[in-house]
């Protein structure tokens, strides 16, 4: 029986770790294995759970602005500044991004709550014209939403098909405030709606 106390992390072949547990881990034996996954409506009711900042990812079809509403954004790196972003593969927005090589990334507030809703609609085309800024001095890759707390221009520098989505990881070329954010508050998802940001804890 290993000795090793109670919570400690236990490196295996050099390749992962797994938190030991007393009485689980015999010298010379192997760590048990399930082929049982957890079913799909559980998975989602847990992630249901883990709020997260929303974004619209912008790109152009047929040349103009398009936009998608995910909550799938989140960053990767810092130097050199990158982001992560996951979309279904079959999605419109996931096979343009791919092939223009770059998007972006508009970080809405919660006043544009009604926007975020229209950019995730089912079945429903996507143009943002109306919507949508020039980058000014910038000669932005991507489209940019008016109002939005901050917009990350990226080029994409690697793709991951996973299952049915892509991972994008977008090189950040530009990243700035169309507007001053002031004491606006992000938009939020939590349990399949939209929230405001409460109160400081």
């Amino acid at each position: 029986m290993s000795t090793a106390p109670a919570g400690i992390a236990i490196q295996l072949d050099g390749d992962f770790t797994v938190d030991w547990i007393p009485g689980t881990l015999e010298r010379g034996g192997s760590i048990p294995t399930t082929n049982e996954t957890v079913d799909g409506d559980t998975f989602k009711a847990a992630m249901r759970t883990l709020a997260g900042g929303v974004v619209i990812v912008t790109t152009r079809v047929e040349d103009r602005p398009w936009g998608l509403t995910i909550s799938s954004c989140t960053s990767l790196t810092l130097d050199p500044p990158q982001i992560l972003i996951s979309l279904r593969g079959s999605a419109t927005s996931s096979r343009e991004i791919e092939a223009r090589g770059a998007f972006g990334v508009s970080i809405l507030s919660a006043e544009q709550r009604e926007l975020a809703e229209r950019g995730a609609a089912v079945g429903t085309s996507k143009f943002m014209d109306d919507v949508c800024v020039e980058g000014g001095r910038w000669r932005l890759s991507s489209p940019m939403i008016a109002g939005a707390l901050f917009h990350l221009d990226c080029e994409v520098v690697a793709v991951h098909p996973v299952a049915d989505h892509s991972l994008f990881v977008g090189s950040v070329a530009h990243a700035f405030a169309p507007e001053s954010v002031g004491g606006r508050s992000p938009l939020m998802y939590f349990d399949r709606s939209f929230w405001g940001l409460g109160d400081r804890l």
